[in-house]
C-alpha cells in the first residue's frame, strides 16, 4: 500500500469515496444531508489539493485509490493561537475495511500536521457512526465536547 499526496487526476476515485462517505451521512441524518451527485466539485477538489493549507492524501494499492485523507491546517484554535489541524474527511473503499488503511491514512496525516506545526488533531464524528467513534478512540483520540439535540 502506498500513501500519497493527491494530484489533480484523483478527483474520479476521490469523488466515488466522497460519495460512499457522504451516503453514509445521507443515510445516519437524512434529516440534515440531501443526496449529492458529488459531495465536492472538481473546483473545491482542486483548492483543497493545491492549498498549502491542506493536507490531501490518498492510500493506492495496484493502482486502485482505496482511500482518502483531507485535513485542513489553521492557525488558531477557536479559542487561543495554537496551530490546530482538523480532519475533514477520511474514507476507505468498503472491500479495504478493517485492513489498517485508516490507520495508515490517519497516522500519516497526523505525521504531517506535527510536521506543519500543529499541535492537536481535530475532527467531528456523528453520534450514528459507532465504528469510527470507537476507530477515532483506539487511536489515542477522546472527546472533547457534547453537542446536544431536540427535535420540537
Amino acid at each position: 500500500m502506498l500513501i500519497r499526496n493527491m494530484m489533480l487526476n484523483d478527483y474520479e476515485a476521490v469523488d466515488k469515496l466522497m460519495q460512499q462517505l457522504h451516503n453514509l451521512h445521507v443515510e445516519g441524518r437524512p434529516d440534515l444531508y440531501v443526496a449529492l451527485e458529488h459531495p465536492y466539485s472538481e473546483t473545491e477538489f482542486k483548492e483543497k489539493v493545491e492549498s498549502d493549507d491542506y493536507i490531501s492524501i490518498l492510500a493506492e494499492e495496484d493502482d486502485m485509490v482505496i482511500g482518502i485523507c483531507f485535513v485542513k491546517m489553521k492557525k488558531r484554535s477557536m479559542m487561543v493561537n495554537m496551530p490546530t489541524a482538523y480532519m475533514d474527511d477520511l474514507c476507505v473503499a468498503k472491500a479495504m475495511l478493517r485492513k489498517g488503511v485508516a490507520t495508515k491514512l490517519y497516522r500519516e496525516a497526523e505525521k504531517r500536521a506535527k510536521e506543519l506545526g500543529a499541535k492537536r488533531m481535530d475532527l467531528m464524528v456523528w453520534g450514528f457512526n459507532e465504528e469510527a467513534i470507537a476507530f477515532y478512540k483506539s487511536l489515542g483520540m477522546k472527546e472533547q465536547r457534547y453537542i446536544f439535540e431536540k427535535e420540537l
